[in-house]
């Protein structure tokens, strides 16, 4: 009589157990897929070219409308009172941070960027390659915003240091002036992770319909002019109307200008007649010198040393135009991938 051998126990594994071990195994590759093209999208975006250019153009800029400014401050602005000088630094600062640094030439480095995130891949060949691999489409679209966030994060607080570090030195002015400048770069480098990632999602969102790069260019042009200049035409031409018939609604630049106020507001920023007059001017965010502001100058008071302060125009709640641009990013980042995974990729 043979006998009986009693089975391993230790091999039989249930068929739940099994299955999760293989969802953990398929997801860490997925996750290793991630991590992967995270770091070569970034790598490659960190080449020298790449960032020298982008830090020599951030420092253009504000080194030559520090010069043009502070040769018609009358005085040193060193010898001042800190508190002016102070205001001062941080306002000249955030004008042309609004409008260089986390303005055009953010929109136009992010822009190209994003906008050869799918199409290159495409065109390349590489697309089809990368598929053949335990790797979801949707795992390269988010790997390649992930690495594409983070270096022009890390290139954009640069940019920012750099341009502050300008300004001080040239106005002349004290560490304390430089500190007090820093405190105010979080609210300006905040605003710029926010440009980062619409206009990353935007352009990231075109590289899928659109393979031409030429048609990403104008679009990026589109933007940048329709921001910070055809609002100004909208509000000489026509300022009546501008109100009444609510285009405020449809001004990129105005909610843009609302967005950046705010974060500035929350760190206690105080803004001078220049930079309201100008922000005024060109984005509508206060009562520009257009408009009658007689009984606000008449109702300064003489010893403030800032002069007269003009009110906002307050057309729409900037806590509306945060969320609605949160709402607007967020859809085309799900219609993108939903487009992406049903897009024929194979030859053409």
């Amino acid at each position: 009589m043979e006998e009986i051998t009693q089975p391993d126990i230790s091999a039989i594994v249930p068929m739940e157990i099994d299955s999760k071990r293989k969802r953990r195994k398929k997801d860490g590759k997925r996750n290793f897929g991630l991590f992967i093209i995270f770091q070569k999208t970034f790598l490659e975006l960190l080449s020298l070219r790449r960032v020298l250019s982008y830090l020599g153009l951030s420092i253009v800029f504000p080194f030559v409308f520090t010069m043009i400014v502070s040769g018609s401050l009358t005085g040193t602005l060193a010898d001042m009172n800190i508190d002016f000088q102070i205001a001062t630094v941080v306002n000249y600062f955030a004008f042309y941070s609004f409008f260089w640094n986390a303005g055009i030439l953010l929109i136009l480095y992010c822009g190209l960027t994003a906008s050869t995130f799918i199409s290159s891949e495409e065109s390349g060949g590489t697309m089809i390659f990368l598929l053949t691999k335990p790797i979801r489409r949707t795992t390269l679209y988010v790997g390649k915003f992930l690495g594409y966030f983070v270096n022009m994060a890390l290139l954009q607080f640069v940019s920012l240091l750099f341009g502050l570090t300008i300004t001080c030195t040239l106005f002349d002015v004290s560490s304390a002036v430089f500190i007090a400048g820093m405190k105010f770069l979080v609210p300006i480098y905040l605003y710029a992770l926010l440009m980062i990632a619409v206009i990353g999602l935007m352009l990231g969102f075109l590289s899928i319909i659109n393979k031409r790069m030429v048609i990403s260019v104008l679009v990026i042009m589109f933007l940048i002019i329709f921001i910070y200049f055809l609002g100004i035409i909208f509000r000489v031409a026509i300022p009546t109307y501008y109100e009444s018939g609510h285009l405020y609604l449809i001004d990129i630049g105005y909610n843009l200008s609302l967005i950046f106020t705010t974060f500035l507001g929350f760190f206690g920023f105080q803004p001078i007649p220049f930079f309201q007059q100008n922000f005024g001017l060109f984005f509508g965010t206060y009562v520009s010198m257009f408009s009658d502001v007689s009984e606000f100058i008449g109702s300064a008071d003489p010893e403030n040393g800032l002069t007269f302060l003009l009110p906002e125009t307050g057309y729409i709640n900037p806590i509306v135009s945060i969320i609605v641009m949160v709402a607007i990013t967020a859809l085309l980042f799900i219609l993108g991938i939903i487009i992406l995974e049903r897009k024929d990729v194979g030859p053409q």
